[in-house]
């Protein structure tokens, strides 16, 4: 029997999960997808995708029956606040992990949370840990003992190389490679197509091959 689950978020991300839930549905029937949730009420009955906007933050205080929840939005700090939010006012939602079909047999060395997306072509390869509320795009390379904190989001075409950490709340741009054992310290933000060749301190945005930090007032 097929299990509810709603996907929080509206825009091209969304349309992204619910097409990955239909990948996973499509190896094995799982998920039921009711629909979407926008924070703006007037969106409610409109269609993003396929889907239908079922809600809006009011939802899940008027929902009368349990449910799963994926959260499609692409900013670390939004996901944390989302997530935070729904576990402290909600504690019955369930917060699954929805992982590409074509990922699944290389995750037997990966030790993973909750509430985790993970998107077709990931490569994993051993001792490996991941968090919880997590979401790695297509096509990441993911070497042996890294480590990945919560609220994470890594974008296309990642390469992590082994025994690399990121810390909670990162955002890792699209194209962009983390050499061996450096850290990426929390809410660090690397720019898309960036080569990091030494840590990264805790809230700083580095660009650029080599990386380095961007000087205040600049935009990546």
């Amino acid at each position: 029997m097929k299990k509810d689950i709603v996907i929080i978020g509206a825009g091209g991300h969304a349309r992204e999960i619910a097409y990955l839930i239909e990948c996973i549905n499509s190896k094995e029937p799982t998920w039921n997808i009711l629909g979407m949730i926008d924070k703006d009420p007037r969106n409610v009955g409109k269609y993003c995708g396929k889907y239908q906007i079922i809600g809006d933050d009011s939802f899940f205080e008027e929902l009368k029956r349990d449910v799963s929840v994926v959260v499609a939005i692409g900013q670390p700090a939004i996901m944390k606040n989302i997530y935070t939010r729904l576990q402290k006012d909600f504690p019955d939602i369930n917060f699954p992990n929805l992982i590409h079909p074509s990922v699944v047999p290389g995750m037997r060395e990966v030790k993973l949370g909750v509430g985790n997306v993970i998107c077709e072509g990931n490569i994993f390869t051993t001792d490996i840990e991941i968090g919880s509320f997590n979401c790695l795009n297509r096509g990441n390379n993911i070497s042996h003992d890294v480590r990945i904190g919560d609220f994470v989001v890594v974008n296309p075409g990642v390469n992590i190389s082994g025994g690399v950490t990121i810390e909670s709340e990162c955002l890792i741009g699209t194209g962009a490679t983390i050499l061996q054992y450096l850290k990426i310290g929390r809410g660090a933000i690397v720019g898309a197509g960036a080569v990091v060749t030494m840590n990264v301190p805790p809230g700083t945005t580095v660009v650029g091959v080599p990386a380095k930090p961007i000087s205040k007032g600049s935009k990546i």
